[in-house]
């Protein structure tokens, strides 16, 4: 029976694809950012239902306008930096506060799904191109300076889900040029009360076949925590606190501070430590 169920709510991904490129020709086009942040938002959150995906959202953005359509004009934009684990992570991430993405350029060139990600304002880029680089920071300060949800994976690639693997803070730079907050988001996929690696999109492990795993787990939810908004002088230290936060909430080694303690770096302290001095 449960196997019956999985492959119903597996179906439904192919519906929610057609609805999309319904969407993305029709409405997409001709609506204000407003109304498209809350179009992408509920097709999200849509998606997450069909598939049977429990989502309980910690926390919330300083500004509800960010959560409800991802873009404050008059008070400029922000950063959100997520762990990186599932296919489901972008559906969920945009379920809370609909965002334009970075993502590596291959994604564009994804049948169907490339198309949808340049719909949705994804900004691509080109991995190990140093003058493409320089491109993308000044797209994604422009769109800072607009209002806009900016949403980064900072570790590069998917991890298990367990832990966190080291960040990288290059793109962390454009909200150090426009004094845009970083907020970190954590997000813990679990099966009852244990956090699961069944959701994991790592290794030889296809879209389909991470979809297909998710949906054959029993009580499967997905727990997503928006942390405290951070600012910092200059990229290196937004990264140190953006995972040093993730990784106190995770309960788990900060692999910066690792690398930090070999290298002789000063750790990132937490706020309860700077109060206490």
């Amino acid at each position: 029976m449960h196997k019956l169920w999985a492959a119903a709510r597996f179906s439904s991904i192919f519906v929610y694809v057609i609805c999309c490129l319904g969407i993305i020709t029709f409405v997409l086009p001709f609506s204000s950012p407003q109304t498209r942040g809350r179009v992408i938002r509920r097709w999200a959150r849509r998606l997450i239902d069909w598939l049977g995906v429990k989502l309980v959202i910690e926390g919330q953005l300083e500004d509800q306008r960010a959560q409800d359509c991802g873009i404050t004009p008059d008070i400029g934009g922000r950063l959100l930096c997520a762990n990186h684990v599932s296919v489901l992570d972008i559906f969920v991430l945009n379920a809370i506060a609909p965002s334009s993405f970075i993502a590596k350029a291959e994604i564009a060139r994804w049948p169907v799904f490339g198309r949808i990600a340049r719909a949705v304002g994804t900004v691509f880029i080109e991995r190990g191109n140093k003058r493409a680089l320089l491109g993308v920071g000044s797209k994604m300060q422009q769109a800072l300076k607009e209002g806009r949800n900016l949403l980064l994976f900072p570790e590069g690639t998917t991890s298990d889900g367990k832990g966190l693997l080291r960040l990288h803070g290059n793109l962390m730079e454009a909200a150090v040029k426009t004094h845009a907050p970083v907020v970190p988001i954590v997000l813990r996929y679990r099966s009852g009360s244990e956090v699961t690696t069944r959701a994991a999109y790592t290794g030889s492990i296809g879209l389909f076949e991470c979809v297909w795993s998710i949906l054959n787990t029993k009580n499967f939810w997905v727990q997503a925590t928006i942390l405290k908004p951070l600012h910092g002088e200059n990229r290196h230290e937004l990264c140190r606190q953006v995972s040093a936060a993730m990784c106190a909430h995770m309960g788990v080694v900060d692999p910066l501070a690792a690398v930090d303690a070999v290298q002789g770096t000063p750790a990132v302290r937490t706020s309860a430590e700077q109060t206490a001095e």
